[in-house]
C-alpha cells in the first residue's frame, strides 16, 4: 500500500526488473535485461487558491511504496488488448521511495509504448480491445491509509527518457500523476463519542461527486459513469475524548468544479448527528484541500413536543409553532396523506374531484361567465356557488388536524400562513439530510434581506444557514387532482381559510401555502383537490 505522510518533501521512484502476471502478446523478450523502470509521482500540495477556511502551509501529503504493492501496465501502442500486473518490492539499503519488480526474463518490447496506473484492481472494461479501467470511489473510511491503498488513482504514460539512478541507466520512465484530489477535514465536535460516519453533501442536492468512472488506458482521461450528491465515509474506531474533541478525516475525490455550499455531518454510533456548512469552489487533480476546519453543532430535529407531536418554534410574534411532519406521515421526510379542503379523511380512491367532494353541491349557472360553476353546500359567501353561509374558515368538525391529532393542534389560519411566507428563507434540495428525498428546507430568515427568498434548483444557499438551525422540511408532494398527482416538484399545504381575498370571490377555492422550485407563496386552489396538511399549535 502507499503510506501518506505530512510535511515531507516528495521523491517517489521505483526501480524494477519486473515480476509479472497476466502476460500479453505485445510484451515479449527482445533484448535480455533492459535495466530498471523508474516510477515517479509528484506530492499532493495544499491548494492556496480554492480552500476557504484556513491559511495553507507548505506541507505536502506524500506516500511511498511498500512490499507487495502492484501497478497495472498496458501496451498502448501499437495495440491495447490487456494489462499486466507488476508486483513491487522495497529495495533494501536504497532510499525508501525506491521499489522494484523482478522480471524473470520478462522485457519490454522495442517500439511499443506503455502506460501504467495505480492501484492495480485486476478489472477491465467489457470492451475488446480493452480501452479503460473501471474506478469505484465508494466505500472510503476517512483514512489516508485506505486512500493510499485503494483510492489514490494515478496514471503514467511511458517515455523514452533515460535516467541514471545510483550510477546505472534505467530504460523506461513512468511519471505518475494523481487523478484525484484529497479533502482534509478537521471537525471539532461538542461531545465525547464513538463516531461511525461523516458525510459531505451538496447543499443543493445536485449530483456533484463522481462515485464511479472509467480511466482511458491510452490517455488517462477520466469518464464519469455515476454521480451522487454526497460522499459517505464509514469510520472505524474513531473516538473523541475530553482531551481531544477533533475528528480528522480524509476523502479522495475525482476532480469536480462548482460544488458551492456543502453540508457536512458527523454521526455517532448512537445515531446523533452534528452538522455544519461551508463554501467550496473546485477540487483539482493532484491537490490537497483543507476543506473545513471548524465546529459542528447538533443537527436540529425539533424544538419540543406538544400533545405527542414534535414542533418547530421559529419565535414568531404570533407564537405559532409548526409541526415537523405532514398529517398522516411518520417521519419529517414522508409525504403523509392527501386531503380535500374541509375533509378530515383521505379519499380512499384518490379521486379528488368535484364529483367526489364531501361538500359537493349543484352546478349553478353563472351569467357573468356564461358557464356553470361547481356548487358547494358549505363555506359559501356567494349565491353563485350555493347557499350563502358566510363561513370563511373551517369549523372544528372539518379541520383535519383537530379531528386526527386533537389537543392543541389545528390547521394554520390565514394570518399564520402569511407569517410563515413573509418570514422564511427557503432552500430547494434534491437530497435532504442524506436521505435522497427532495423538498424544501424552510428556515426563519436571519435578516430582512433573506426574508421571502427561495434558493431554487442549481443555486447555492447561504452558508449562514445549516441543518443545525431550526427548520421545517417539506417533502416534494405535488397535489392530487382527478385521481393522479400533479406538479411533482411542488410542496403544497392547506390552510383553514376559504379562498376569498377582499372583493375577489373564490368560493370554490381553499387557501394554500405553496412551494415550487422557483417561488413560494400563499394562494388558492380548487378545494376538492388533494393537498397535504401541516398542523400548528400555540
Amino acid at each position: 500500500m502507499k503510506h501518506f505522510l505530512n510535511c515531507l518533501p516528495l521523491l517517489l521512484l521505483a526501480s524494477c526488473t519486473s515480476e509479472l502476471t497476466d502476460m500479453v502478446d505485445d510484451v515479449t523478450p527482445s533484448r535480455g535485461d533492459v535495466g530498471d523502470v523508474i516510477i515517479s509521482c509528484e506530492p499532493f500540495e495544499w491548494d492556496d487558491d480554492t480552500r476557504t477556511m484556513i491559511t495553507a502551509t507548505n506541507s505536502k501529503l506524500e506516500f511511498a511504496w511498500t512490499d507487495r504493492d502492484a501497478i497495472g501496465v498496458f501496451p498502448v501502442k501499437p495495440t491495447t488488448n490487456s494489462q499486466a500486473k507488476q508486483v513491487l518490492r522495497v529495495i533494501d539499503g536504497v532510499d525508501a521511495h525506491f521499489a522494484a519488480f523482478d522480471g524473470a526474463g520478462w522485457d519490454l518490447k522495442d517500439g511499443n509504448t506503455y502506460a501504467a496506473y495505480s492501484p492495480y484492481n485486476g478489472k477491465l472494461t467489457s470492451d475488446v480491445p480493452y480501452t479503460a479501467v473501471p474506478i469505484d470511489m465508494t466505500g472510503q473510511d476517512g483514512t489516508l491509509e485506505t486512500i493510499g491503498r485503494k483510492y489514490d488513482i494515478m496514471y503514467a504514460p511511458s517515455t523514452d527518457k533515460v535516467e541514471t539512478i545510483g550510477g546505472e541507466e534505467r530504460q523506461v520512465v513512468f511519471a505518475f500523476k494523481h487523478k484525484v484530489a484529497i479533502l482534509a477535514l478537521n471537525l471539532t465536535v461538542p461531545v465525547e463519542a464513538t463516531w461511525k460516519n461523516v458525510t459531505i453533501s451538496s447543499a443543493t442536492g445536485k449530483d456533484v461527486w463522481i462515485t464511479s468512472a472509467t480511466m482511458n488506458v491510452s490517455t488517462g482521461a477520466i469518464q464519469s459513469v455515476a454521480k451522487s450528491p454526497s460522499i459517505s465515509l464509514d469510520l472505524k474506531n474513531v473516538k473523541t475524548t475530553a482531551d481531544n474533541m477533533v475528528i480528522t478525516v480524509y476523502a479522495s475525490v475525482l476532480p469536480v468544479s462548482g460544488t458551492g455550499t456543502v453540508y457536512i455531518s458527523a454521526t455517532t454510533d448512537g445515531g446523533e448527528k452534528y452538522v455544519a456548512s461551508f463554501l467550496t469552489k473546485s477540487f483539482g487533480a493532484g491537490k490537497a484541500y483543507r476543506s473545513y476546519t471548524g465546529t459542528l453543532v447538533k443537527k436540529f430535529e425539533s424544538s419540543g413536543m406538544k400533545d405527542g407531536h414534535a414542533y418547530v418554534d421559529f419565535g414568531f410574534p404570533s407564537g405559532t409553532k409548526w409541526a415537523t411532519m405532514n398529517l398522516g406521515a411518520s417521519t419529517p421526510t414522508a409525504v403523509g396523506d392527501y386531503y380535500a379542503w374541509g375533509e378530515t379523511k383521505p379519499q380512499t380512491d384518490n379521486a379528488y374531484s368535484w364529483e367526489s367532494y364531501k361538500w359537493k353541491g349543484e352546478k349553478i349557472y353563472n351569467d357573468a361567465v356564461n358557464s356553470y360553476c361547481c356548487g358547494v353546500t358549505k363555506y359559501s359567501v356567494s349565491d353563485e356557488y350555493g347557499v350563502i353561509d358566510n363561513l370563511t374558515a373551517l369549523e372544528a368538525d372539518d379541520d383535519a388536524v383537530i379531528q386526527n391529532w386533537g389537543g392543541a393542534w389545528r390547521m394554520p389560519n390565514r394570518e399564520e400562513a402569511q407569517e410563515l411566507v413573509d418570514s422564511c428563507y427557503a432552500v430547494y434540495t434534491l437530497d435532504y439530510n442524506d436521505t435522497g428525498i427532495p423538498g424544501y428546507i424552510v428556515f426563519k430568515a436571519k435578516s430582512k434581506s433573506y426574508a421571502g427568498r427561495l434558493v431554487g434548483k442549481g443555486s447555492t444557499p447561504s452558508t449562514a444557514y445549516s441543518l443545525a438551525d431550526p427548520h421545517l422540511f417539506l417533502p416534494v408532494t405535488g397535489w392530487m387532482q382527478e385521481g393522479k398527482p400533479d406538479i411533482a416538484d411542488d410542496a403544497t399545504l392547506w390552510t383553514s381559510a376559504l379562498g376569498i381575498d377582499g372583493n375577489m370571490l373564490q368560493c370554490d377555492c381553499g387557501k394554500e401555502i405553496y412551494f415550487t422550485p422557483g417561488s413560494f407563496g400563499y394562494g388558492g386552489v380548487f378545494r376538492w383537490n388533494g393537498l397535504n396538511i401541516r398542523g400548528v399549535c400555540k
